[in-house]
Order: structure tokens, then sequence, then C-alpha cells
């Protein structure tokens, strides 16, 4: 594991007023509910039916005491999309005010970039964290050069070239500016409110009843 980057919502600036600028899935549930039409197919969500969505999305509901609770409030007002940089589109567009489950990892560095056009913000109520890994293939033509990155990526100068790009970096103590750590998420939201995703294998059929019980929340 070489970076932690959290799943977070990407919003429109302009489209929204402040006062419904959200501070996580619950807040965001909240504004929609409000305005049932306004909001009705403006919001977007990552898919849950590959393999990314469905860890975003199972992560959450497993982690968060109220994430289903939360889905059946928000997903009727949402649609699905399968790549983070098309949700990144669709705000800066319009077509979309808000989308969420996305990688903090494209979405915060666009937020950042967008000369104020776009916010984002962590979950108030649990934000999953998605950690990345790096691997060397047992067939890799160049395996010494290879363990020497590997070793550079998880050092302290490696993880600060991490939050440069626009990533979280996963060591501790890490010195820099750029971006937020697991333990700087850690800090601002409370410890009992990160909650790092550990990925397993899972069945087709397990899959298939979560996205049946997603699509449903959804109507």
């Amino acid at each position: 594991m070489f970076t932690t980057d959290a799943s977070v919502i990407l919003y429109n600036r302009k489209t929204l007023k402040e006062s419904q600028y959200p501070d996580g899935l619950a807040g965001l549930a909240e504004v929609v509910e409000a305005k049932p039409s306004r909001f009705r197919g403006k919001i977007g969500v990552y898919d849950a039916t590959n393999a990314f969505g469905y860890s975003a999305n199972e992560g959450y509901t497993s982690a968060v005491e109220t994430g289903w609770d939360t889905f059946g409030r928000l997903l009727p007002f949402a649609k699905a999309d399968h790549s983070t940089g098309t949700l990144v589109e669709k705000v800066v567009s319009g077509e979309y005010d808000a989308s969420f489950n996305m990688s903090g990892g494209v979405a915060i560095p666009a937020a950042e970039g967008s000369s104020g056009l776009l916010g984002w913000s962590y979950y108030a109520e649990g934000t999953l964290v998605m950690p990345r890994s790096a691997s060397i293939l047992k067939t890799a033509p160049h395996p010494n050069a290879a363990r020497l990155f590997v070793d550079f990526l998880l050092s302290a100068e490696g993880q600060a070239a991490v939050a440069k790009g626009g990533m979280s970096p996963y060591r501790e103590g890490v010195k820099q500016d750029d971006h937020d750590s697991l333990q700087d998420m850690q800090r601002k939201l409370g410890a009992d409110r990160v909650h790092v995703y550990r990925y397993t294998e899972v069945t087709e059929e397990t899959q298939e009843k979560y996205v049946e019980r997603w699509d449903k929340a959804a109507g």
C-alpha cells in the first residue's frame, strides 16, 4: 500500500448555493430532499457494477452505520457512471451538481485546479479510504530496478512525491503540504470516522446481490 485516497464528493460551486455545499452524503441527501424536482438526475455516483465502484459503495455501506439509509435517500436522485473522469467532467459542465464515491486522487486535484468552480468534501458521517498498492510481476524484465522503484515509492521522499501528485500518502511523518495524509484525515475527521477499505475476493453472486440491493435503493 502506498496511497490512501479518500472517497469524496465533488460539487459545482456555481450551480449550488453556498448553503447547499455538502459535508458528506447525509448532508447531500438533506439538500436534494429539500428540492426533489430540482435535483432529480443531477447527482452522479460511481457505478456499483465495476470493481472500483463496488468497493467504494460496499465499503461505505459496510463501514458507516447509516450507510444504506443514506443511499436510500440519495440514490433515487443519482445517475451512475463508470469512471471518476466522467463524473468530474459532468460536474464541471453543470450536468451534475455533485458526484460522490469518487477517488480523491482524481477529484481533489480537479477541484483545486478549477479556479474556484469546484469544491470537494470528505464524508462527515464516515469517510472511506481506498488504498492503492504496488507490486512487482514475477516476469518483470528488470526486477532489481522495480525493487528500487518500490523502495523509493515507500520512502519519505517518494511519499512526498505521491502527495505532490495529488494522492494521499500512507507513510507517517512525511513532511509535505500538498495533500492530506491518512493521519491528517484521522486528525481532521476523527479516527473513528476514517475507514480504510480492506480488499477481499468476492464471488460474482455476492456482488450481484449487492448491486440488486443498490438498484432497489435507487428505485
